[in-house]
């Protein structure tokens, strides 16, 4: 990852929320977040879980996942 890449300005650090979801930039994961520390997020999704400061974590999940369709 390429850390010279904007960040969406639609989302900011501040606006991320545990228990939101987002959309993952390739289309293929919604990742939900369990917990903020800091700058850390911790983050879940169908297949794995993990770690990352904000900013990454904007990178890579830039929008809030749509609702699922009932």
């Amino acid at each position: 990852m390429n850390s010279a890449e904007p960040v969406p300005s639609h989302l900011k650090g501040s606006n991320l929320k545990v228990g939101e979801r987002y959309l993952h930039r390739n289309g293929l994961f919604i990742r939900e977040i369990e917990a903020i520390e800091g700058d850390r997020v911790f983050w879940r999704d169908d297949l794995s879980s993990g770690q990352c400061g904000k900013q990454v974590f904007l990178r890579l999940c830039p929008s809030v996942a749509p609702e699922p369709v009932k």
